[in-house]
């Protein structure tokens, strides 16, 4: 089998204006997919309105100074398209799909979307009550809660310390001139990516985007870099559910940026322990010692930083005991890395799974944004198999001493505190808070 995955003919072009375009030719299926990326997310939310970029982007598909929102809604229907729109901590989003023949009406409603938006202030009043609604909701989910809570407990007051979809106080306090002055500030075609995958015409499809983006202007600033998060000192954050039966666990560290060179050697280790239901922490807690039927861990990584973390679920009197052996396997990882028949075993998964993940023209569309965000180099995607099958014991072992959280990083649960608060403290100082203050 060729390690080498060919990505489809690329046309790159910066317009005039700043707007960086990729044009990916891939025949086959007749759609196009359309990406337009602005670098404008959750980490530029300002004090005191956190889920602002969220919001934003939900809102902008509600109107513009050429369509109603009803209009937008009924034209991306006729094209057999969903529009989608969102936002995570580096940038929001917005895309579609359709039959190549509606490429020129593709392009239209989606520059529409994000350059024209007008935000009328019926249509983000409702927006607003319901993803003040859908926040409330959260505290009825405690997994959702011990993310978030872990969020907050790793970066601390970094601008990746709270999440995306932001707060439901702040939300309730953002104003149009909030969501207006974002969009000013940040949405810009020098902050833009535009990406269009599938049977088209290279040519034919950049004089189109010329056409409808090149007169887009801004007054937008460039999105700031942002610098990596302090490491936190190892705590113990305990969300108290009073009657919770069961307590949710996280150990999390901040770990690196998704460019970095680290990322090979962790997506490997990770898959070894705790990736998968093959994985040694599935090993250890479900099949070893029944403390669970769920375990993983993940490198969560961004634009400007990432965490690791260790995620899993037990009744209460057994959740020290599952935290105390998290914590072990991660040291017994990081000083012994994996065996060769893991390793093997591991590498051939995810060579094997990678390419089902660039299939159709709208994962290319996806990887293709992926890249451009983060600043990742191309080859990258071609390499992907070479570089799974470089990683070696010792380079997993390696990232495991750099990054697993063994003795430092923050240890979260969300359960009874009267009950946890005592087992806990072998671990760190112990800090009880309320829900209610994650949301």
């Amino acid at each position: 089998m060729s390690d080498e995955i060919s990505l489809p003919p690329i046309v790159d072009e910066t317009l005039e204006n700043g707007l960086q375009i990729i044009l990916a030719r891939r025949e086959g299926v007749p759609l196009c997919a359309v990406r337009l990326l602005v670098r404008a997310g959750a980490a530029l939310d300002p004090a005191g309105r956190h889920g602002l970029a969220h919001l934003v982007a939900q809102a902008a598909r509600r109107g513009t100074a050429r369509r109603s929102g009803r209009e937008v809604d009924e034209e991306v229907e006729g094209l057999g398209a969903e529009l989608g729109a969102g936002a995570d901590e580096d940038a929001s989003y917005f895309g579609l799909s359709a039959p190549s023949e509606f490429l020129s009406e593709l392009i239209d409603v989606v520059a529409d979307v994000v350059a024209g938006p007008t935000f009328p202030a019926g249509e983000l009043s409702r927006i607003r009550r319901r993803e003040v609604a859908s926040l409330a909701h959260l505290l009825d989910e405690p997994g959702a809660v011990a993310d978030r809570a872990t969020i907050a407990a790793v970066f601390g007051k970094h601008p990746y310390g709270h999440p995306v979809d932001g707060r439901a106080r702040h939300l309730a306090a953002s104003t149009r001139a909030d969501v207006t002055g974002f969009h000013r500030r940040w949405f810009g075609p020098r902050n833009a990516v535009l990406v269009v995958v599938g049977a088209l015409d290279p040519a034919a499809a950049l004089r189109l985007v010329r056409r409808k983006l090149g007169g887009w202007r801004s007054p937008a600033e460039p999105a700031p870099e942002l610098g990596a998060p302090a490491d936190p000192s190892r705590e113990v954050v305990i969300v108290d559910r009073p009657d919770a039966t069961q307590a949710q666990v996280r150990v999390a560290v901040p770990a690196f940026a998704r460019a970095s060179p680290e990322y090979f050697p962790a997506l490997v280790a990770n898959a070894v322990f705790g990736g998968g239901f093959t994985s040694r922490l599935m090993e250890a807690v479900r099949v070893n010692r029944g403390l669970s039927y769920g375990v993983r861990s993940r490198f969560a990584a961004s634009r400007a930083a990432g965490f690791f973390y260790m995620s899993s679920f037990t009744k209460n009197e057994s959740a020290a005991e599952l935290v105390e052996l998290l914590l072990s396997e991660a040291a017994r990882f990081r000083d012994g890395g994996p065996t060769e028949e893991e390793l093997e075993r591991t590498r051939a998964y995810l060579c094997g799974l990678y390419p089902l993940a660039l299939e159709t023209h709208d994962q290319v569309a996806d990887k293709l944004t992926e890249v451009a965000l983060y600043g990742v180099d191309r080859d990258e995607v071609a390499g992907y198999r070479a570089r799974v099958r470089a990683v070696t014991p010792s380079d997993c072992a390696e990232v495991a001493r750099r990054h697993f959280p063994v003795e430092r990083g923050v240890v979260v649960a969300v359960g009874p505190a009267r009950q946890l608060e005592k087992s806990f403290a072998r671990f760190g100082p112990v800090r009880v808070v309320s829900g209610k203050s994650l949301v």
